[in-house]
Order: structure tokens, then C-alpha cells, then sequence
């Protein structure tokens, strides 16, 4: 008996069910992605060089996406062939290949008036229009001007000479995009409405979708679907740009596990907030950070989403002019999900893959060009940041407060870093000194002197965080804490501080008022300055350390210390600078050697008499 005869094979009970429910669960959003890739597949089997154009189709009063490609063509069977689900021509299938049904289940939701196929074959062409009709998905069954039935695939070759009998000559393909209403312009308005899109939002998704396209394949975008007035463009992907020297600096980084950082610095636009790259660009210049794999982005982060997590990678400063992309290899246990929109690891939860999961290989791989780039758009401060941290770690160490050990993963995937701090990871075994064959004596020096303690590294304590105050707007609003007082990074351990959250500003107006009366006003209003800075430094940086110190309690789990340091709460504590008034008032009156003029405000009715 063969191993086929003792499994009854499953089957599709209710066909029409699974076809929809496939097609409407999709993520619109696809749509190009899918219809891209199908049309670059087959440019690249072009002979003498394949072409890829984008272009607002002829013969609508509406303007309708069309997407053209040379290659092999389909003839009538090959086309119906291919309009089915889970059906390809000329292509392998497999999980890690070719679904058979992307491009139509992808395009079919924001195009229930039509999707129409057009393919030349050896001289022929032959027409189809996938849609939906009364709830069912399919090909449109066509009609001559007399009512007589031509079927659901029709031959159109002598529409095509009529237009241009020059495009016989050659093999193609052509996607046009009618949408879901007869007046929607599915050049501009590709989704209906559902979600909207911005003007030219092609050539940035384009940009931000393929990392690569086959070598000698041009892609053209013609006028009206590119943000130039006028004419054809020619699409480049980010490395093509950066090979023709478009950005100030890149550099790739080879991991030994295989995976490739790509670093890029795309400086100011003529003291500009845009990119270099803008200048002739047909996409968006913003900087990004993205996953790639098999030469297309995924989990990509553009403008404050990228700006706000920058600090983990590495990056707290000059964020908007600094891309980085972490390249897996083809051979990575991932895998696109079923409809392509994230990547998926094979084994375990199957969690989606994010840029956070390699924060840490960014960071330690960085190049000296890089770093010193990143240091040199840091803002000067000559705030106490050094003196207030130390205080905060004193914190830090008698709270004893543990920092969270790195967790060690022995798969393979991802190489141990060294850091780069003293020690030399494993010993070959030959000591710096001279080694001696004779008696050890292990327990005489494992001793110590009474007195001795465990070493603060080997404690585990916790880092009090890197200060750093921000006072440019564009910092502020690059860290997502406009109005709020702070965020921590707790990856990097730093801790960026709002220096003009509104609770610096009404400290340092009452002491300004209550020390009017200096017979130095400048000096007094820099002391006051001083003063009331570095107080909003520590009041954040104190609440940072106390709910670091939640760790201790095991009533608290991280999901509740993360709340703790959200940058909500560290505005709570920042708020309350009334505690910090004594302390202030102390060294004002003893540095300016008067007396401070009670000014009737809340916090003198809670001194105590």
C-alpha cells in the first residue's frame, strides 16, 4: 500500500468561503509590494535588459496606476492560469518562494471595480479584469457592443495595434488599477480613502519597501506618479544611491554570524532640515531603520519613530541625518508571514523580527567615524551632570540595586561580544606571569583581609545613567519629550532631561524674585540658573534611580517599573521642585551673602515655623 492510499486527503469544503475570507484579510497596504515584485520577477528574464514603468494608464477620464513590465508574456490559458489562487506561471513554490496568490489577493480589496490584465505573447494579447461582483471575486465575463458573451479572457490584440502596433514587437505585461469606484484616481488615492495616502506616496514606499532590485533592471516612474513636475525618473534604491556617493558617509559592518550593519550619514541640505539626498530625489530623503532580508525592508522606523528609539542603537544624537539597516543572511531561520507584511522567526513563538532584537550589535559595531560624528552634534551643557550622577550611583549602591544580566543565547545566530572593556574573553590558558608546576595552594588565596567586599562589578549593581540635558527644540522633539520632563533608555543607560519643561522656568522665576535685591544681578540670575538646572537634573535622574530600586521588591515585575519610567511619571517628580527650594536658598544666601525677600509663595506656607 503506498503512503499516499493511508491518508485521505483534506479538501476545500466551501470554496467560495475561503477565497474571500483569504482576499479581505489581507492587508491593503500590499498591494504594491506585490505587484512590484511580480513585475520585476519578469523584467529580469528580459532579454537585453528588463524594464519596469509606472505610469498613469491612457484612455481613462479618471487617473488610473498602471504597472508595465517586459519578459515573458501569457497567452489566453497562461493568463487564466495565473488569475487564480495559488497559482503562478514559470515560477517554484514554497513557503520560502512563491505563495501563488499575493499580487491578487493583495490588490483585489482596494479594487472591486477592477484589476485589468493586459499580456503580449508572441505577437497576441489577451485581456482580463479580476473583480468583485455581488460579493463574489473573480474574472469579469466580457460582452461585445451587440450583448454577445466573449468569455472572461478576450483577445485585444487589434485594440493594441490601433494604438500602437509597435507594441507587438516584444513580450510584456500590464497591471492597471481601476479601484473601487469608476472616479477614483488610484494614482493618488490608491486605497480609496482607507487609509489615505500622501502625494507621491509611490516612490517612498518603493524607497522603504526594496532594498535591491536584479541587476540590469531599470525601473522608470513617468510623470504624475513621482513629486518631479515633469517627465520620466528613474527609481534607485538606497544602496545605488549611496554607491554614487548621494550621502556624506556609509559603511557596512560584517558580523561573524553573517549579518551585515549598514551605517549611513546623510548630512543637512543647506543648513536645511532635509537630507542631502533630497536634492534630486524622487523619494523621501528621512532617515530610517529598518530589518533587511532578501533585498527588502521590513519593520521599517522613519521620522519620530525612529528619532525616539534612536539612543538604544547608539545614535542619541543626529538621529534625522543617520540610517541604520541591519541585513540578515538568505540563510537566517526567518521567514516572510503569510501575506509578506513582517518577518517571522521559523522556530519557538514564531515572534515577529524588530530592529530592538540587534540594538546591541549596532551599538557595539559602530565606526570611529560614526561615533565621533554622533559626539560632535551632542550639546555643550556646563551643567553638574558628572557630580549629580555620582550622587546617583551612591544611590544606586546602598539601595543595591541589581541590573538585569545580559541572557546568553547559544543558538548560534547571534555572535557574544567582547565590549570593549579590559578583559581578553577566553584564556587560552597561559597566564600574563610565570606559571609554576608545583603544590597550589587555592584556599590561602581565596583569602582575604577582614574588611574586604565584593567589588561593585562583580555585585551586579546597577549604572546610575549617563545625564543628559537637552535645551534645543529639535533635540526635544527628536526624543518625544515635548512638555514632559524626561526619557530613560534603559539599553544604554542614559537618561535625556527636558531643560525647558515648565517646572525649571517657575523654580528659577521665584528665586530670581526672592533675590532681587542682589547688588549683582547678572551673577545672581547665572547662580539661579546653575541652580535650578541642575535640580531638575537631579529630581529626574532620583526618579529614575527609585524606580530602578522597584527591582528589589517582588511585588513589582518589569511591565510596573516600566510604567515607573515612563516619561509621564518622571514629570511627576520633576514637578515638585518646592523640595529643592531650601537647598537652593542656602547656597544663594551664602554665596550672595544676603537674605532672601519672602515673596508669599505656596512653598513658604509649608515651611515649617
Amino acid at each position: 500500500m503506498s503512503a499516499a492510499s493511508n491518508v485521505s486527503a483534506l479538501r476545500v469544503e466551501d470554496p467560495a468561503f475561503l477565497i474571500t475570507s483569504t482576499i479581505d484579510r489581507c492587508p491593503k497596504v500590499m498591494m504594491i509590494r506585490e505587484l512590484f515584485k511580480n513585475a520585476l520577477e519578469a523584467a529580469e528574464q528580459a532579454p537585453g535588459g528588463g524594464k519596469v514603468e509606472i505610469y498613469v494608464a491612457p484612455g481613462f477620464s479618471v487617473p488610473k496606476l498602471a504597472i508595465w513590465n517586459n519578459g515573458p508574456g501569457m497567452n489566453e490559458d497562461e493568463l487564466r492560469i495565473m488569475t487564480n489562487l495559488a497559482a503562478s506561471i514559470g515560477k517554484e513554490k514554497g513557503l520560502d518562494k512563491n505563495f501563488g496568490m499575493g499580487a491578487k489577493v493583495a490588490s483585489l480589496p482596494s479594487n472591486r471595480l477592477g484589476i485589468r490584465y493586459r499580456s503580449c505573447k508572441n505577437g497576441m494579447v489577451h485581456e482580463t479584469v479580476l473583480c468583485q461582483r455581488d460579493g463574489i471575486y473573480g474574472r469579469l465575463k466580457r460582452v461585445d457592443g451587440n450583448g454577445n458573451e466573449l468569455g472572461d479572457v478576450v483577445d485585444v490584440t487589434g485594440v493594441i495595434v490601433t494604438e500602437d502596433p509597435r507594441l507587438l514587437d516584444d513580450d510584456w505585461t500590464e497591471v492597471v488599477l481601476l479601484g473601487n469606484r469608476q472616479d477614483q484616481d488610484t494614482v493618488l488615492d490608491p486605497y480609496d480613502g482607507n487609509p489615505p495616502q500622501r502625494a507621491f506616496w509611490l516612490a517612498n514606499y518603493l524607497y522603504q519597501r526594496f532594498y535591491r532590485i536584479p541587476d540590469g533592471v531599470e525601473v522608470r516612474l513617468y510623470e504624475g506618479t513621482h513629486a518631479r513636475k515633469d517627465g520620466s525618473r528613474r527609481f534607485e534604491t538606497i544602496p545605488a544611491r549611496a554607491a554614487k556617493g548621494v550621502f556624506a558617509r556609509s559603511e557596512t559592518v560584517t558580523l561573524p554570524n553573517g549579518i551585515r550593519i549598514h551605517y549611513i550619514y546623510d548630512e543637512a541640505f543647506n543648513g536645511t532640515s532635509h537630507n542631502r539626498s533630497i536634492s534630486g530625489s524622487i523619494a523621501s530623503a528621512v532617515s530610517t531603520c529598518a530589518i533587511v532580508f532578501r533585498d527588502e525592508m521590513y519593520a521599517v522606523l522613519t521620522g519620530r519613530a525612529w528619532t525616539i528609539e534612536a539612543p538604544i542603537y547608539g545614535v542619541p544624537f543626529g538621529a534625522k541625518h543617520i540610517s541604520v539597516h541591519i541585513e540578515l543572511p538568505d540563510q537566517a531561520h526567518v521567514r516572510p508571514e503569510g501575506y509578506r507584511q513582517f518577518l517571522r522567526y521559523i522556530e519557538g513563538e514564531q515572534s515577529q523580527v524588530e530592529p530592538a532584537q540587534f540594538a546591541s550589535e549596532v551599538l557595539d559595531h559602530r565606526p570611529e567615524w560614526l561615533i565621533d560624528l554622533i559626539h560632535s552634534l551632542a550639546p555643550n551643557s556646563a551643567d553638574a551632570q558628572d557630580e549629580i550622577r555620582n550622587k546617583l550611583q551612591d544611590m544606586l549602591n546602598k539601595l543595591r540595586v541589581r541590573t538585569t544580566s545580559p541572557r546568553l543565547d547559544f543558538s548560534g545566530d547571534l555572535p557574544i561580544s567582547h565590549g570593549t572593556g579590559g578583559g581578553s574573553g577566553v584564556s587560552s590558558g597561559q597566564g600574563g606571569g610565570q606559571s609554576s608546576t608545583g603544590a597550589r595552594h587555592p584556599v590561602d588565596l581565596a583569602i582575604v583581609n577582614t574588611g574586604a567586599q565584593m567589588a561593585r562589578m562583580a555585585r551586579n549593581l546597577e549604572r546610575a545613567p549617563t545625564l543628559i540635558p537637552l535645551d534645543e527644540e529639535s533635540d526635544i522633539e527628536e526624543r518625544g519629550i515635548k512638555g514632559r520632563a524626561g526619557r530613560y533608555y534603559a539599553t544604554t543607560s542614559e537618561l535625556f532631561i527636558n531643560m525647558t519643561y515648565p517646572a525649571v522656568g517657575a523654580m528659577r522665576e521665584q528665586l530670581e524674585k526672592e533675590y532681587a535685591q542682589a547688588p549683582e544681578p547678572e551673577v545672581m540670575q547665572l547662580l539661579v540658573r546653575s541652580l535650578t538646572r541642575n535640580s531638575m537634573i537631579q529630581r529626574v535622574g532620583l526618579a529614575v534611580v527609585f524606580a530602578l530600586a522597584k527591582r528589589i521588591n517582588k511585588e513589582w515585575d518589569e511591565e510596573a517599573m516600566g510604567k515607573a519610567l515612563e516619561p509621564e511619571s518622571l514629570s511627576i517628580a520633576a514637578d515638585n521642585y518646592f523640595d529643592s527650594l531650601q537647598d537652593a536658598r542656602r547656597s544663594l544666601g551664602k554665596r550672595l551673602n544676603i537674605r532672601r525677600v519672602e515673596t508669599g509663595s505656596a512653598d513658604e506656607e509649608l515651611e515649617p515655623a
